[in-house]
């Protein structure tokens, strides 16, 4: 089967599953191909090493051909910005669709929306059905992350969204709750599946646990403080300046600290937030290499998830829940919906209401207290749960299915 991949991120961005897919694949003898941008995501600013033209050629360490096209290196708060970003990939997109081979069925990631755009235009001069990956919900998730207000441009943007889903041959869901959203905006149930995110488990097994974890608490001068971390893009959707609130009214407790790990949009403003309140039990750490990751959660304590309350917040499961899981800490789930329920199914930590930092500071000081044995049992269920249901290999069994059902079908 040859499959191309089209996806506005793409390694050495720190959103692994086009790349994680691609690679897969090959391994399993498909032909793959692969059209994305230039590696900006979450700064915005081009990174080191690379060049902008309107189309740039390589082959990733899979063998396989990836395709670059130019687009505008932004991911700031300005909506001009965004929309620059996102609409010259639009536009470049389809050119790199002419320096790759012919395919069977493209797999689309999405967001942002006018992706769809360019999969529907690159479908067509290939003459192959696509699937379209709905990871985020616009324009809901837009409105949330504050990036845009109602108005003419949502009602577009609405229009356009229709369209897309009208276009793709098949779609793909995160979770029931989001299918349903689809659902009720016009698409046939049948163009539905339901699959989650996946990790490969095998790259949280770590040599020596115990020293791995020896070594990052002494590089962050963690001590034998309990350590809250939260890893991953630091934007508005996050929220996490309730996570700097329930540090404040945990300033009596001198063991506890959160560390807040990544980049993104929102962190400056963070910073200076943390800054202004005094809130010492706030750490700060810059955006760490992927292979860092593992040893990384092994010296905290337990991992935290958050998104601001919003109904879109209760269709989805961050991704980085996966990472967790493999990671065998507990999990603070400040989340509400399907996240909450994998959480508590899983038995794999504690769930609080979101933007509720008092909620959040309780859940801290009950985690802190708890014995580490208490811990560890948490931690083992959140692994064996993902063993069972959300390692790489069993979800990446059944994409492969789908991808060749589409295929099969044709447009």
């Amino acid at each position: 089967m040859d499959v191309l991949i089209l996806s506005h991120y793409y390694d050495p961005e720190p959103i692994p599953k086009a790349g994680e897919l691609a690679r897969a694949l090959t391994q399993r003898g498909h032909s793959l191909s692969v059209i994305t941008g230039f590696p900006n995501y979450p700064t915005g600013k081009l990174y080191d090493g690379w060049h902008l033209s309107l189309v740039s050629r390589r082959r990733d360490d899979g063998g396989f051909p990836v395709v670059r096209t130019f687009q505008y290196p932004y991911h700031g708060r300005s909506v001009l910005g965004r929309l620059a970003n996102y609409l010259s990939f639009m536009a470049t997109a389809p050119l790199g669709a002419l320096f790759t081979s012919r395919c069977d069925v493209i797999y689309v990631w999405h967001p942002p929306l006018t992706i769809g755009i360019a999969a529907w235009l690159i479908a067509r001069l290939k003459h192959a059905p696509f699937i379209y990956d709905v990871q985020d919900i616009w324009p809901e998730s837009a409105l949330l992350s504050g990036m845009l207000r109602d108005g003419l441009l949502v009602r577009i943007i609405s229009r356009v969204e229709r369209f897309v889903y009208s276009k793709a041959d098949h779609l793909i869901c995160v979770t029931e709750g989001a299918r349903q959203n689809l659902i009720g905006k016009g698409v046939d149930p049948e163009k539905l599946t339901v699959l989650p995110h996946w990790v490969d488990e095998r790259e949280f097994v770590l040599p020596d646990r115990a020293a791995a974890r020896a070594r990052v608490r002494e590089q962050f001068g963690w001590g034998t403080k309990f350590v809250l971390m939260f890893a991953g893009n630091i934007g508005l959707v996050q929220g996490l300046e309730t996570v700097i609130e329930a540090a404040q009214l945990l300033a009596e407790e001198e063991n506890l600290l959160v560390a807040i790990v990544g980049d993104g949009s929102d962190r400056e403003r963070l910073i200076g937030l943390v800054r202004e309140k005094n809130v010492a039990a706030v750490q700060f750490v810059d955006r760490q290499p992927s292979s860092s990751m593992p040893a990384l959660m092994a010296g905290a304590d337990a991992l935290l998830v958050h998104l601001r309350n919003s109904q879109i917040s209760n269709w989805v499961v961050p991704s980085k829940t996966m990472a967790y899981l493999a990671s065998g800490k507990p999990i603070v789930m400040a989340m509400e919906g399907a996240a909450a329920d994998l959480t508590r199914e899983a038995g794999a930590g504690v769930v609080v209401p979101p933007e509720n930092a008092r909620a959040l500071a309780e859940a801290l000081r009950e985690l802190a207290r708890m014995s580490e044995e208490e811990r560890d049992a948490m931690g083992r269920r959140g692994r064996e749960y993902l063993e069972r249901n959300l390692s790489k290999q069993v979800v990446i069994d059944r994409y492969e299915q789908l991808l060749h059902l589409v295929a099969s079908r044709g447009r």
